[in-house]
């Protein structure tokens, strides 16, 4: 077995408390308070337009803005938020915990973003249709292709040949994954249950709220720092050296 569960997690730890993890924290928190504060004025709107006055104005983290305003700016904020999971891959991957490396903000991120984007949706449509079909078939999509946002962002795959290459690296180990992943999902829905019941009964609904906006950036960050360091190690073992493509692989000149 390839794949090392325990130096996974502890290297994973090693990237996002570090100065790199901590600028790319500083970033999902400001982008999960703007996109709540933008959802929530949304609905407090369409609450309004309703005759639930009363319901919008206790709702928390509001702006008096309009509806399409509250829409442009929710899908800037998902924009941004691709965006942040381009540079988070690439730091992550390479390793760097004091400076950015080179093209993380920068190099074939249109092109990234397109094939991230797409690939999410077909990702999501695999595990989604797997789970239809007894569970475990979309289990096995969802840990066999894990590894396509990183062949992507940091190889400049498109997300077809991103896919295959995932499935490949991810033979033989693809228990110890689902273990691994587990670990992190298991973890942090017990932190977030935990802070949503503490918060429904000892805080008010915008501190609650807040407690949201701060665990959730956090958990998906680690997640990406966790599946970056599982690719890395991955690749290590299976020869493959850093960034470096097949070469009966497309890359992301074409969708």
């Amino acid at each position: 077995m390839a794949l090392q569960i325990g130096s996974a997690l502890e290297e994973a730890g090693y990237r996002l408390f570090s100065r790199t993890g901590a600028i790319l924290l500083v970033a999902y928190f400001a982008l999960m308070a703007s996109f709540q504060a933008l959802f929530n004025s949304a609905i407090a709107t369409t609450y309004t337009r309703m005759g639930y006055s009363e319901i919008a104005a206790a709702m928390p983290l509001t702006f008096d803005i309009p509806l399409t305003v509250a829409g442009v700016g929710i899908a800037i904020t998902s924009v941004v938020s691709l965006y942040l999971t381009v540079v988070s891959f690439r730091t992550f991957v390479a390793g760097t915990r004091t400076s950015f490396p080179a093209g993380a903000f920068t190099r074939n991120v249109p092109l990234a973003l397109v094939n991230v984007f797409v690939g999410g949706i077909v990702y999501s449509l695999l595990v989604f249709i797997g789970s239809i079909l007894l569970i475990i078939p979309g289990i096995f999509a969802y840990v066999a292709f894990i590894f396509m946002m990183p062949y992507i962002i940091t190889e400049d795959r498109n997300f077809i040949a991103a896919l295959k290459e995932s499935y490949r690296l991810t033979e033989g180990d693809r228990l110890a994954l689902f273990g691994l992943l587990l670990i992190v999902g298991a973890a942090a829905a017990v932190v977030g249950g935990i802070l949503g019941f503490v918060g429904s009964l000892a805080l008010s609904w915008p501190t609650s709220q807040l407690a949201s906006v701060v665990v959730q950036p956090l958990a998906s960050l680690y997640g990406t720092a966790i599946i970056a360091v599982a690719f890395e190690q991955l690749r290590t073992a299976d020869g493959q050296p850093p960034s470096a493509p097949s070469e009966d692989d497309t890359t992301l000149t074409a969708l």
